[in-house]
């Protein structure tokens, strides 16, 4: 963050360093700790999803403006948004289809010459804006300047009431924060909200530590002065520089969760769901094609989490027609072969009635019996418990039903299995 917002910041535009220690509001605080937010605030912040200090501070912005300098009021179209400033010279109220009505003012640049321009404004069937708007006032707006006849226009418009008091320099002369807000909350009450909290918390506030490892750190920025700089940068590169900090740290967080995650889960104790894999390899010579490289390699992959003592936790990932369905009874055949059942869940009764028209075509010459069940149909063939046990069984099923009937008991299961082997 630039030395010159610090300062700013650090002083409180004239507070004492001391009394500010004394009384900084922390992270955890609940926003209804603060005097100075009235309660119609902190209800509008709720609706927003924001409670406490830190929800404010992390309530980032979605655009900035450059308020710096404004340009010339344009005298064609664009498909880019512009951010403009003009005093508004005349408003108007017309009607049309009866009850409809389209609110418009007039703006004027600042320096207006005899070539310039003026811009106006319109929105429709939106009455409280001008209840907002009154002529001389001094307005910031953002939108596509369209050409409507020989006038540029602005359809509904964002736009912002400058006000001349002591707050001027956090909406105006700068890089301004635009958040996303709500009915109740403009953004002038917002962005003030934000800047005293900045201004009251100590520079480096507990609750905010980098997370980001120093090799991975762009500079010497760390997460409390990237917090400050995207919502008052002094200068674009260094609300480019926060923002690559902010996104690399939540990325980097997930990836530690994640991380977290499966190591947790590599050391939880199951069940290995793999047999020999003769099932599979008759099934994959009956095929009328080759699989391909990939195919085998996810295979191979699966057959390994199926063997291994703690639970699979695999996502398959593919395009349509990638042959995701061949890798997924390879797996089911897999877990059958081992005395296992195997249900393929389908998101709609069709599919569900494709894959199982597919599943006995495949698999009733290896002497596996397919079920399916959906909320409108069963198997032709009679009824088939699903999850009771008896011979190879895979199940193909819609999302409409509920299976009724207990899964098998994994390890007094596989004690039975053990058993007839060893006899």
């Amino acid at each position: 963050m630039s030395k010159v917002l610090e300062e700013k910041l650090r002083d409180g535009e004239g507070a004492a360093t001391g009394t500010r220690d004394a009384c900084a509001p922390q992270i955890s605080q609940s926003l209804e700790e603060l005097n100075w937010i009235p309660g119609p605030k902190i209800l509008a912040l709720r609706r927003l999803g924001i409670e406490t200090v830190e929800d404010l501070l992390t309530h980032f912005p979605r655009r900035h403006e450059d308020r710096t300098e404004f340009p010339r009021f344009p005298r064609e179209e664009s498909d880019v948004p512009v951010c403009l400033c003009g005093e508004v010279i005349k408003t108007s109220l017309r009607r049309f289809g009866g009850w409809k009505k389209i609110f418009e003012a007039t703006l004027q640049e600042s320096q207006a010459n005899a070539l310039s321009e003026p811009l106006v404004c319109r929105w429709f069937n939106l009455h409280y804006v001008q209840k907002m708007i009154a002529t001389g006032q001094r307005i910031v707006v953002f939108g596509k300047p369209r050409l409507r006849g020989k006038r540029i226009c602005m359809d509904h418009p964002e736009f912002e009431v400058i006000e001349n008091d002591e707050e001027i320099s956090i909406h105006f002369r700068r890089i301004t924060p635009i958040y996303p807000a709500t009915e109740g909350l403009s953004q002038r009450v917002l962005r003030g909200m934000v800047y005293r909290l900045l201004n009251e918390l100590r520079p480096a506030p507990a609750g905010f530590e980098t997370l980001l490892p120093r090799a991975l750190m762009n500079g010497d920025m760390t997460r409390a002065a990237a917090i400050r700089a995207i919502h008052f940068p002094e200068n674009w590169e260094e609300r480019d520089a926060a923002r690559e900090h902010l996104v690399l740290s939540e990325f980097f967080a997930m990836q530690m969760l994640i991380a977290s995650r499966r190591a947790d889960a590599s050391i939880r104790t199951g069940q290995a769901h793999c047999g020999s894999g003769a099932l599979l390899d008759e099934f994959l010579k009956s095929l009328p094609f080759e699989l391909t490289g990939a195919q085998r390699k996810v295979i191979a992959e699966i057959r390994s989490d199926l063997a291994a003592g703690h639970p699979m936790n695999r996502l398959l990932q593919g395009d349509v027609g990638s042959g995701k369905t061949v890798v997924a009874i390879a797996a089911m055949l897999l877990a059958v072969e081992e005395g296992y059942q195997a249900a393929l869940m389908s998101p709609t009764q069709i599919l569900a009635e494709q894959h199982y028209d597919v599943l006995r075509r495949w698999l009733d010459p290896l002497g596996v019996r397919v079920a399916l069940r959906t909320a409108a149909r069963q198997e032709e063939s009679g009824s088939l418990p699903l999850f009771a046990r008896g011979a190879q069984t895979l199940g193909s099923t819609g999302c409409q039903p509920v299976v009724s009937g207990n899964l098998p008991d994994t390890p007094a299961h596989a004690k039975e299995l053990q058993a007839k082997r060893s006899a």
